[in-house]
């Protein structure tokens, strides 16, 4: 009998705390218990959702993107709706939410690192945790995904968007006494100040190598739903007149070495020109080679090299 009484203590007990927890995920904050990259994904979800005037250049993209060009700095009212984490998936969407708030930009420029076509981890972890989509678009989403062979997404849309603990208890549970929200804001209004951008300072240790993350895949090989989601980006430019081009960020010297020897950077041109000769758009192929002390860490340039970079960008926008 007593065994009997502990048990039931103890389910009773687990039980309260997972109903407290999903209790405390409806009326919380969201910005006290997500992770500190929450403001900038809501910072952009307000901007798209809302209308600006003029017909600004769109930066589409990852954190490379967001990071290594200054849209402050680029001219011609250039706003950067590049995501950190993000693929072609959060671009595509991102730039449609745009448009049905807002006249056209004056032209979208696409950049992504070539590992975020090759995994899709944060379409969960940061798109659907942050409830960056409704449950209409991840319902789309996963028509697409099983469509082309993907595995199926609709547990996971149903468990983020209802806030359940086997999501959420983690965060919640770290930002108890302390929480996100200051944190938060600022990224936010950092966002909002940068035009979207964000700045890296300091430099990567000079006794240790440059090394990006497309280093640890031994090629290159684009994932069908983000392969998809990349030419449904630039269809949907084209079909609203905006000239689309596509340029590569920049890697260190060991980086590219690495990429070139395993055959990935080979693998990577082939699908860039697969897509300059379909659609018939400027298509970088060649990935620049920066210094090391023009870079923050393994992936990003940091001030020096952003501003570096922004400047060959600004010149190659000009001369069109």
């Amino acid at each position: 009998m007593n065994s009997k009484r502990f048990v039931l203590g103890i389910v009773s007990i687990v039980g309260g705390l997972i109903v407290a927890i999903w209790v405390l995920a409806w009326i919380l904050p969201e910005a006290y218990y997500m992770s500190v990259e929450y403001g900038v994904w809501m910072q952009q979800k307000d901007y798209t959702q809302s209308h600006h005037e003029g017909r600004p250049i769109l930066l589409l993209g990852d954190s490379r993107m967001k990071i290594d060009v200054n849209p402050q700095n680029l001219g011609r009212d250039a706003y950067s709706l590049a995501l950190a984490g993000s693929t072609p998936i959060e671009a595509y969407y991102s730039l449609q939410r745009y448009l049905k708030n807002n006249d056209t930009p004056s032209a979208v420029i696409i950049g992504y690192a070539p590992t975020h076509l090759m995994h899709m981890e944060n379409y969960t972890n940061r798109g659907m945790y942050f409830h960056y989509y409704d449950l209409e678009t991840t319902d789309e989403i996963n028509a697409n995904i099983l469509r082309l062979g993907g595995k199926d997404y609709r547990a996971e849309a149903l468990q983020h968007e209802y806030r359940l603990p086997i999501i959420y208890l983690k965060g919640i549970l770290h930002s108890i006494g302390k929480g996100n929200v200051e944190i938060n804001k600022k990224s936010y209004q950092d966002a909002v100040s940068l035009s979207g951008g964000m700045i890296l300072n300091g430099t990567i240790a000079a006794d240790k190598e440059v090394i990006p993350e497309e280093t640890k895949d031994a090629g290159f090989v684009v994932i069908p739903i983000l392969d998809y989601y990349l030419r449904a980006t630039i269809e949907l430019c084209q079909q609203n007149d905006i000239p689309v081009s596509i340029i590569q960020l920049p890697m260190s010297e060991y980086g590219v070495s690495r990429l070139k020897q395993a055959g990935y950077y080979g693998e990577y041109q082939q699908y860039m020109w697969e897509l300059h000769d379909q659609y018939g758009i400027p298509v970088e192929t060649d990935i620049s080679v920066y210094e090391h002390d023009e870079f923050a860490d393994g992936s990003h340039l940091n001030a020096e090299g952003t501003q570096r970079f922004t400047n060959y960008l600004q010149q190659k926008l000009k001369n069109r």
